[in-house]
């Protein structure tokens, strides 16, 4: 059996979507009753709650392979780091066969407070007794992306901190095949295998503003936070967000790695791709 935690999430489901029909398959949720549309593909729903540990090991019981799926971004990481070593040590127990896991795209390299616990977990995923496979999704960097676009639309020219950085960005429905296959994959092909699942090419700021029919203008970080919080940010978002444009002006996640076209046996989609699907599929409630 395959378990999926996060399943109600959009990443898990994207997972579970692609692992189509033909699977004994599980989501672990924190909130069980909030999965009717998961009943009703044929996927078993399991309570299983990282903030509270005990309810883990009924989740993930009969679990030969388990994604324990790290990409509720949010939270503040030491409060993550502990929920990854709980969950890590309840599919232990559980008898998992192979556990797979989701982090933070480049992880070495960045320099975002709020990813600090991923190189942690890492480390702690690398030590366990039973087969692993680490995977960097860096989900949700599309759609940083495609709120920078539809923010230039809207004010007629896209101001950002962003200098001359690119970003190479995978799209969710390409690493949510490939988190998929490697969850079905045959015993031993990805044990202890670390994969960072970069599109196939990077995207700048010109580019972004070109999508948005507008013109780029690099700006301060001073600019950029007083503008923010002008424009009604919390300080605490603002500085949130200047730190992801301070690690990609370092560089961080600029690079384009091979690993998500191999493991999708196709060419990934285009990083500009990405982006508009992303601003195609934004929630503007």
């Amino acid at each position: 059996m395959i378990i999926v935690t996060g399943g109600n999430g959009p990443f898990g489901r994207a997972v579970i979507n692609k692992l189509g029909t033909g699977r004994e398959v599980a989501a672990s949720l924190r909130d069980a009753g909030k999965a009717q549309a998961l009943r009703e593909q044929g996927v078993a729903v399991r309570q299983g709650d990282f903030g509270r540990p005990g309810t883990l090991t009924d989740a993930f019981v009969n679990g030969d392979v388990i994604l324990i799926n790290a990409t509720y971004y949010g939270t503040a990481p030491d409060v993550r780091r502990q929920h990854m070593r709980d969950a890590l040590e309840a599919a232990v127990a559980a008898g998992a066969k192979r556990i797979v896991v989701t982090s933070w795209q480049d992880a070495e390299r960045s320099t975002i407070p709020s990813t600090a616990d991923f190189p942690e977990t890492e480390r702690a995923v690398r030590e366990l007794p039973v087969a692993w496979t680490i995977v960097r999704v860096g989900y949700g960097l599309a759609a940083a992306l495609a709120r920078d676009v539809i923010a230039g639309r809207r004010d007629g020219v896209l101001t950002a901190p962003a200098g001359d950085a690119r970003l190479a960005v995978g799209a969710t429905e390409d690493q949510g095949e490939a988190v998929a296959r490697i969850l079905a994959g045959e015993d031993g092909v990805h044990d202890h295998r670390t994969y960072d699942l970069t599109g196939p090419d990077t995207i700048g700021w010109e580019e972004l503003a070109a999508m948005g029919g507008v013109e780029y203008r690099p700006e301060t970080d001073a600019d950029y936070r007083a503008r923010s919080v002008a424009n009604g940010f919390p300080p605490h978002v603002a500085d949130q967000l200047l730190a992801l444009y301070g690690s990609i002006r370092s560089g961080w996640a600029g690079t384009p790695t091979g690993d998500l076209a191999a493991l999708l046996g196709r060419t990934s989609i285009t990083a500009s791709e990405a982006v508009r699907q992303a601003v195609a599929g934004w929630n503007w409630s």
